[in-house]
C-alpha cells in the first residue's frame, strides 16, 4: 500500500471516529432537551450559556432539536463511509456540517455571546469531519455538492427565523394566581404558599408602591438570561405602568457567597461583589437603586476585578463613599444574600435554570420567554389583562 493510500485510510478512520462520537453526543443532547434535563447535563449549569443556547430559540428547527439534525448528518456520513459509496452525498453532508458550524457558532458567540462547551465540541467535530471528507476531492465535485448543501442551509435558517419558535421557559405551581398587595400597612407579602415572606420597605422593589401585582425576581447580574428578563420586565412596565412591581433579590452564581450552588453550575466571576454593591446602594440611598440596578446589567462580562472596581466607583458617585462603606459593612447585606440564596436553592430543585420569577401566590417562572412581546402576552393572559 502506497503513502497516498495510507493517508486516505487514516483520514477515513478519522471521519468514522469523529462522526461516531458526534452522533452519540448529538443524541445525548437531544435526549437532554426533550426530557427537559438540559441543565442537568455535565457542563450545563443553571446560569451558564449551555442552558441558554440549548434551551433557546435557536435550539430547534420546526420543532426538531438541531442536535438531532446534527446527529442525523453525522450518522449519514458514518454510514456512507462504512458502505464505501455515494461519494456525492458524502460531500453534500460534509458541506452541511461546515456551513451549520459557521452558522451556529456565529449565533453562539456573535449574537448570543454565550459559551456552550457541548455545542462548541459538536461544531468543531463537524468542521473537522468536513475538512477530512472534502480534502483531496476534485473541485468540480466539491463545488457541485456546495450548492446542494447551500440550499439545505437556507431551508434551515428560514425555518429558524420564520418558523415556530421553541418554548424557552417553564411555569410551575398551582394555576390560581392573585395579587399580594398588603391590605394593612406593615403587613407582610407572601409567596410560595408562605415559604417566602417579605416586609414592604425592607427589600429592594422596582415599580410603584402599592402596585396591583407584586412579583419576585431571583437573578444574577452576570447571567445573560437575567439581562433578557430585565428587558422584558421593562417592556411590561412600559405597557402596563403602575400595574406591576418587582421585588429584586440577587442570588449570585458564585460559591464564595452561595454555598448552595449546584455542582453543575460554574462560578460566575464578580457575581457576589456586584450583588453586594447593589444591596448596599439600596441600603445607603434607595432612590438611586433603580438606575444602579440597570447599570449593573450593562457592565461587560465576565465581571473582572476591573469591572467590579468600576461598578464600585459608580456606586460611590451615587451614594457617597462614607454612606456606601457603612452600607457594605451593615450585616443586613450578607443576611439578605444568605436568605436569597436559601430560597433560590429550594427553587432549583425543580429546575436549575436562572432567572426565576415568582407569581403570587405560588407559581414560579423558570427561565425567560423567547422575546419581550411573548413575555408581555403571557403576563397579560395570566393576570387577566386586556391587550392594548
Amino acid at each position: 500500500m502506497n503513502d497516498a493510500a495510507n493517508i486516505r485510510t487514516v483520514r477515513e478512520w478519522g471521519v468514522r471516529g469523529l462522526s461516531a462520537g458526534a452522533l452519540v453526543a448529538g443524541l445525548w443532547l437531544t435526549w437532554g432537551k426533550l426530557s427537559g434535563q438540559v441543565s442537568g447535563l455535565a457542563g450545563c449549569g443553571g446560569g451558564g450559556g449551555c442552558v441558554e443556547v440549548l434551551g433557546g430559540r435557536w435550539s430547534e428547527w420546526l420543532g426538531v432539536p438541531v442536535a438531532l439534525l446534527a446527529a442525523g448528518v453525522h450518522g449519514t456520513i458514518l454510514g456512507l463511509s462504512l458502505a464505501g459509496r455515494a461519494e456525492r452525498w458524502r460531500l453534500v453532508a460534509a458541506w452541511l456540517l461546515a456551513g451549520a458550524a459557521v452558522y451556529f457558532l456565529t449565533i453562539l458567540y456573535g449574537v448570543k455571546r454565550q459559551h456552550c462547551p457541548w455545542c462548541l465540541g459538536l461544531h468543531l467535530a463537524g468542521l473537522t469531519v468536513a475538512g477530512l471528507v472534502l480534502v483531496g476531492r476534485s473541485w468540480r465535485s466539491v463545488l457541485g455538492a456546495f450548492w446542494w448543501a447551500g440550499a439545505g442551509l437556507a431551508v434551515l435558517a428560514a425555518g429558524q427565523i420564520w418558523g415556530p419558535r421553541p418554548q424557552t421557559y417553564l411555569v410551575s405551581g398551582p394555576a390560581v394566581i392573585q395579587a399580594v398587595v398588603p391590605e394593612v400597612e406593615g403587613q407582610e407579602w407572601s409567596w410560595l404558599d408562605g415559604q417566602l415572606t417579605l416586609t414592604p420597605g425592607a427589600v429592594p422593589v422596582l415599580g410603584k408602591p402599592g402596585a396591583k401585582v407584586v412579583l419576585v425576581e431571583f437573578f444574577d447580574y452576570t447571567c445573560g438570561s437575567c439581562r433578557d428578563l430585565a428587558g422584558d420586565l421593562k417592556e411590561l412596565d412600559r405597557k402596563w405602568p403602575d400595574h406591576f412591581s418587582v421585588v429584586v433579590l440577587p442570588a449570585p452564581l458564585n460559591r464564595s457567597c452561595n454555598a448552595l450552588l449546584n455542582p453543575k453550575v460554574k462560578d460566575h466571576a464578580g457575581a457576589c461583589e456586584l450583588a453586594r454593591l447593589a444591596l448596599a446602594v439600596w441600603r445607603a440611598k434607595a432612590e438611586t437603586f433603580p438606575g444602579f440596578h440597570d447599570y449593573l446589567f450593562t457592565v461587560p462580562l465576565p465581571a473582572t476585578p476591573e469591572v467590579v472596581a468600576a461598578a464600585r466607583e459608580k456606586a460611590v458617585t451615587l451614594t457617597g463613599g462614607t454612606a456606601l462603606a457603612a452600607a457594605l459593612a451593615d450585616p443586613w447585606v450578607e443576611q439578605r444574600l444568605k436568605e436569597n440564596v436559601a430560597v433560590f436553592g429550594k427553587l432549583t430543585q425543580e429546575s436549575l435554570v436562572m432567572p426565576k420569577l415568582l407569581f403570587p401566590p405560588a407559581q414560579v417562572m423558570h427561565g425567560t420567554a423567547r422575546d419581550a412581546a411573548e413575555f408581555v402576552k403571557m403576563m397579560e393572559e395570566r393576570f387577566g389583562l386586556g391587550g392594548r
